[in-house]
């Protein structure tokens, strides 16, 4: 029988915005700009019929409403409460100064209302043309019709339309928050609704994620640059050259940059290479990949260097990559592109690992699940397995480990609603809790110890947010497998070898695990049109070093 579904406080969205503008007194107060603090002590001045109206208004879409069609319950006097707000200048009333605006006004009407607006003032043959247009047609062509002074006045005349204000302080107070453009309000219900299950942080251990106004402005700039780069891509279908001016003239210097907002440049920066090539604006492509080293921007210089004739930068820049790749990707390529280069043998090392393996025949029944072909015809040898995937290791790596994760002493978490360490995906995470892991490590040579401390985080546990690893009732039996086929240095040179690259050494895993009472092995199953991947032969080759048992697959169709 499900449980009875949350109800929430009436006024819940009021206690959440209350408990992030405290939030951000608290953690922010010396970075607060003068009108970020002059909005939350008036805020809190307010009577709370303002306060709810205003929040329930700042927490839907747009900024413009119309106050006849606004009604809320637990909002005893809103006349009261809208006047308040627009005498302190929370909202204000549309007039001449939205002219700029004027098309997100026009989109709070429908169709039939707008057409009605506008009908007395337009001749009949006119109208008539435009009532086969669409909506956003329909207000395109008024704004090239009518003089916005004009229609704002119709507009003003029909009923009351107000705009929300402050949206440059509520920008901040979220972001300060969150730390990214994309939170919002909701997410207080989704945890307090039951829908996600966090961590329980003890608020006093709570750190700043900025510790200075700049490295809060830096980042909120590249996140709006790339919010902007998105909608010119996705919904004003630019062509790439045009974004590539675009993103010229903001004249981005990394060097300019603090360290935070260097994750969101390096995606705006290989999103916008990737599409200049699509587009075939090679050059173009190769002047923003210049811009970052996060992979794959070095391999692609290399390419496209080669591509447009410079063979020597290419090869240079090959090299270089050879000597310190940034990951399983950039080794095996900058290898077997530097022979390609040299007009060496070509050893294609991921191809020849793979025609080197063993070869069996299924049947064609199996085509659409490879994997589970593979199981069925292992287990009529006699063995057991299961198709893990990287779920195997990464469960194994979040029950030793939950709580060093989410170690507060980290200084890596910064909000209550935090599911992540801020620097799971960094060098930081191994840096900070280095002797920790090792020492965790030591447990693995102790059954018991193991034991207990897998089932007690797989009890406890159970169902929460971990960026790491997925929730099943098999996870646990499947984890405690694994621990008794391997040996103690195999199974922590694996988790730390993990840890070293959150991003990227947390997939490439072989499919299938595998076992009887004597042996065990890793299964990699390649159809006949599957490749290998660098990540997992980097995986394959480490298993092999640690003497781990593991092989590719190859199936043939009968």
């Amino acid at each position: 029988m499900k449980p009875p579904p949350i109800e929430l406080p009436e006024k819940y969205y009021l206690d959440y915005f209350r408990m992030l503008l405290e939030h951000v007194q608290t953690q922010y107060a010396k970075i607060l700009s003068p009108s970020e603090k002059s909005f939350i002590r008036s805020f809190h001045k307010l009577g709370e019929d303002a306060q709810c109206l205003f929040i329930r208004l700042v927490n839907r879409r747009g900024v413009f409403f119309r106050m006849n069609k606004i009604q809320y319950q637990e909002v005893e006097h809103p006349e009261a409460a809208l006047q308040l707000l627009l005498r302190r200048k929370y909202f204000t009333k549309l007039n001449t100064s939205h002219v700029d605006e004027l098309v997100w006004v026009l989109h709070i009407f429908t169709k039939p209302e707008l057409l009605l607006l506008i009908k007395p003032i337009l001749e009949k043959q006119q109208f008539s043309q435009l009532r086969k247009l669409k909506k956003p047609e329909l207000i395109e062509v008024l704004i090239q019709l009518i003089p916005t002074a004009d229609l704002i006045k119709l507009i003003q005349d029909q009923e009351l339309i107000i705009r929300v204000e402050k949206d440059n302080e509520l920008e901040m107070f979220k972001f300060l928050y969150f730390g990214h453009l994309d939170g919002d309000m909701t997410q207080f219900v989704v945890r307090d609704i039951g829908y996600i299950k966090t961590e329980a942080y003890d608020q006093s251990k709570l750190k700043a994620l900025f510790k200075t106004r700049q490295e809060a402005e830096d980042k909120l700039k590249i996140c709006k640059v790339y919010r902007e780069f998105k909608c010119m891509r996705d919904e004003l279908m630019l062509t790439a050259d045009l974004i590539y001016e675009w993103f010229e003239r903001l004249d981005l210097k990394r060097e300019n940059l603090s360290e935070l907002a260097l994750a969101q440049y390096d995606k705006l920066c290989l999103r916008l290479g990737k599409m200049l090539e699509q587009q075939n604006f090679l050059k173009l492509a190769l002047n923003v990949y210049q811009h970052t080293d996060h992979p794959p921007a070095r391999e692609r210089r290399v390419r496209l260097l080669h591509k447009l004739g410079l063979l020597e930068e290419a090869l240079s820049q090959c090299q270089l990559m050879q000597k310190a790749p940034a990951n399983a990707e950039e080794r095996f390529f900058a290898e077997d592109f530097c022979n390609r280069i040299q007009k060496k043998k070509r050893t294609r090392k991921v191809t020849d690992y793979l025609k080197n393996s063993r070869c069996i025949t299924l049947g064609d029944e199996h085509k659409a699940y490879v994997e589970q072909g593979v199981l069925i015809y292992l287990q009529e040898k006699g063995q057991m397995g299961v198709h893990t995937e990287n779920y195997l290791w990464r469960g194994m790596f979040g029950l030793l480990l939950w709580d060093i994760i989410f170690d507060q002493d980290s200084e890596a978490f910064h909000h209550p609603l935090q599911t992540v360490p801020s620097d799971f995906y960094t060098p930081l995470f191994l840096e900070k809790r280095n002797g920790a892991l090792l020492q965790r490590m030591k447990v693995l040579s102790h059954p018991k110890r193991f034991y207990n401390i897998v089932r007690h985080h797989f009890e406890s546990k159970m169902g929460m947010s971990n960026p790491i690893m997925g929730w099943h009732e098999d996870l646990l039996s499947l984890v405690e497998r694994c621990y008794a086929c391997l040996k103690p240095e195999q199974i922590s040179n694996v988790l730390m070898e993990m840890a070293k690259n959150l991003k990227e050494n947390t997939k490439g895993f072989p499919d299938l695990f595998v076992w009887d009472e004597q042996s065990y092995r890793f299964i990699e199953v390649k159809s006949p049109t599957d490749q290998l991947s660098a990540q997992q032969l980097y995986w394959l080759h480490f298993f092999e070093q640690q003497g781990i048992s593991a092989e590719v697959i190859r199936v043939s169709w009968n």
